[in-house]
């Protein structure tokens, strides 16, 4: 493997290169020391092994540095590659200031920690579902198994017909949808009224 010298490399990128072999170091001398911790007790042939974990587990602690951060700007877009399901993946999409790509993937009860730490008044009523089904229509049956934990949804006072939802979330948005709606109803009936 070539190695490209340090003096051809930016001041980022020697920092860079530090930080990541000292966590590789780190790592493998971590790594070194579990391996020898596992290793079955003969105390006549391996009378100092504690001494060599100990001494191992140091050194990775001095080889340590600061924690490796790298930034990363959102590109805009989570994708679901399992379904949308909370149980299932959510791929937040990035890119680091250097055109690297970057993805943050959580996935059931990490999904429902992020977005309760995110801005939780910002929310995208209008967003569509990528579950399939999820806002449909259709008379369902709702004994069949794939629509367990699903809501269907009539508002009253809206134009729109029954919906099936998947989510909480989901409810939550088309409930907030149809205040939107049921608001302008109001302002116009107001309006006439005032006439």
């Amino acid at each position: 493997m070539n190695r490209t010298p340090d003096t051809e490399l930016s001041q980022l990128q020697q920092e860079l290169r530090s930080m990541i072999a000292s966590t590789v170091r780190g790592g493998i001398l971590n790594d070194v020391a579990d391996r020898i911790e596992a290793l079955p007790l003969d105390w006549e042939l391996d009378p100092g092994r504690g001494d060599a974990v100990q001494q191992l587990r140091g050194w990775a602690q001095e080889k340590a540095t600061a924690p490796l951060t790298v930034r990363v700007n959102w590109a805009g877009t989570v994708r679901y590659p399992d379904g949308s399901a909370l149980a299932h993946r959510a791929v937040i999409d990035g890119e680091t200031p250097n055109g690297i790509s970057a993805e943050l993937v959580v996935a059931g009860d990490d999904r429902v920690k992020l977005a309760a730490l995110l801005d939780m008044e910002v929310r995208g009523i209008y967003a569509t579902c990528l579950t399939t089904g999820c806002g449909t229509a259709d008379d369902c049956d709702p004994s069949d198994p794939a629509l367990l934990g699903w809501t269907r949804l009539h508002v009253a006072g809206t134009d729109d017909e029954p919906r099936w939802y998947c989510s909480p979330p989901c409810v939550s948005n088309a409930l907030a949808r149809a205040g939107d709606e049921l608001a302008a109803v109001e302002a116009c009936n107001e309006l006439d009224g005032g006439l």
